[in-house]
């Protein structure tokens, strides 16, 4: 699914305190309706580019990656200390060392095939140096004197101890990272490591955020009376931030339904999908649906049956997806993960959005009755859900600091008590 059940709660019956209780099932299936209308619209992104390895974090390749070469290319020591034949510290123990003669010292970055050992040598050798041709082990020079000119080496080692092979992490030819991954730091090493400066990707979605509200003032300027400043734009294009895509562009719009058609238009030239905050409700100013008719767009669905977010818009105008989410921070936060995460899976095909489901113990009560499907903001810890100090309302920040999850309350449950088992799907 669209959600990695990391919990592992898809409906099954948990016994607590002596009655059973059916944990809610996933997000998918009880607002399947919305995320079909949604995820059909979700066109994978097939476009690619080329970028530097150094800025394609986060990105997701587009090409299979093979192994140019061995790695390590060549027999290496994983110490510090000295290359040896194993046959030639046989029995070796303190207080009856093998004594070596030390033929010379070889660092990381030399050629090994340079060097060749004889019987009764040893050759000084570096962490990452290659062995000389001949030697199976490297002692550590803790197991040693650290002689320079003759060492006494007080331990038996065995064949290919301490000894790296040529190719053991990886063979020439080996496929290395699969066509799809989303490239993290550790890929960037991989990709470095066998000396690629460019590779294939796919394009990012174009992402395009507005929003909406003659009560709005955006950061910086003075505070009129009756105005409160815009928190929902720096909270969205943050948030896509933190997920990988930052968005194009963020922006206003007044209570104007022409304006806001016209900006819609404006963004949808070249944006996969538009989100905006605001405007979907049926007060004198919710312009959103007006804004949409003038645009010509087609609406998919308004207002889903969950809290918070309930006034949801989903439309398409051409091929550019519009989501338009509630102005009251938290319901535009909720929605943003629930519906714009399965989206950008199935857009770019990279698991990293998935929400991850776990179960918890609940360390409070919440004394609320829910007639319909609640997210409600909380801390998962060490298996424990409890809540951030403050109001729970949905145009409420405060207690947006410190969240980590959401917790999913079916339809018609009341008073969630301290000490049950519930669901949360991890942010």
């Amino acid at each position: 699914g669209f959600f990695q059940d990391g919990g592992r709660i898809r409906g099954v019956p948990v016994t607590i305190g002596g009655s059973s209780y059916v944990p809610p099932l996933p997000i998918e299936t009880v607002i399947k309706e919305h995320l079909e209308e949604i995820l059909k619209r979700a066109d994978r992104i097939t476009d690619t580019k080329k970028v530097k390895v150094e800025e394609a974090n986060g990105f997701c390749l587009a090409e299979n990656i093979y192994a140019e070469l061995d790695n390590p290319p060549f027999p290496r020591s994983p110490v510090d200390g000295y290359a040896v034949r194993s046959e030639d510290i046989r029995g070796a123990v303190r207080g009856n060392p093998a004594v070596l003669k030390v033929a010379g010292c070889i660092y990381a970055g030399d050629n090994g095939g340079a060097f060749s050992i004889k019987p009764g040598e040893a050759y000084r050798i570096m962490t990452g140096a290659p062995f000389p041709e001949g030697a199976d082990t490297a002692v550590k020079q803790e197991d040693t004197d650290c002689g320079e000119e003759t060492v006494k080496v007080n331990k038996s080692q065995k064949p290919w101890d301490n000894y790296c092979f040529q190719g053991e992490d990886y063979k020439k030819n080996s496929l290395l990272l699969a066509k799809g991954s989303r490239i993290t730091f550790a890929e960037q090493g991989i990709l470095s490591g066998i000396g690629r400066t460019e590779v294939a990707v796919y394009r990012k979605p174009v992402i395009r955020v507005l929003t909406t509200g003659d009560e709005l003032c955006q950061p910086g300027n003075p505070l009129k009376p009756g105005k409160i400043y815009d928190s929902n734009g720096m909270m969205v294009s943050s948030r896509l931030r933190e997920l990988g895509v930052k968005p194009e562009s963020v922006s206003h719009c007044a209570d104007s339904e022409a304006g806001l058609a016209a900006e819609l238009k404006k963004a949808a030239e070249d944006a996969d999908i538009i989100v905006t905050t605001g405007g979907v409700s049926v007060g004198k100013k919710d312009i959103l649906h007006g804004a949409l008719e003038i645009l010509g767009a087609e609406k998919i669905f308004w207002r889903i049956r969950l809290q918070p977010g309930t006034p949801t818009i989903f439309s398409v105008y051409g091929k550019t997806l519009i989501l338009s989410l509630s102005g009251n921070p938290f319901g535009a936060m909720a929605n943003l993960e629930l519906l714009l995460r399965p989206a950008l899976e199935a857009m770019t095909g990279d698991p990293a959005f998935a929400m991850e489901m776990r179960r918890g113990i609940m360390e409070v009560d919440f004394e609320k009755r829910c007639k319909v499907r609640r997210f409600v903001r909380a801390v998962y810890k060490n298996g424990k859900v409890s809540f951030p100090q403050g109001i729970f309302s949905s145009g409420a920040i405060g207690t947006l600091r410190g969240c980590n999850c959401l917790l999913d309350i079916p339809a018609g449950r009341e008073n969630v008590k301290a000490g049950e088992q519930v669901a949360v799907w991890m942010l």
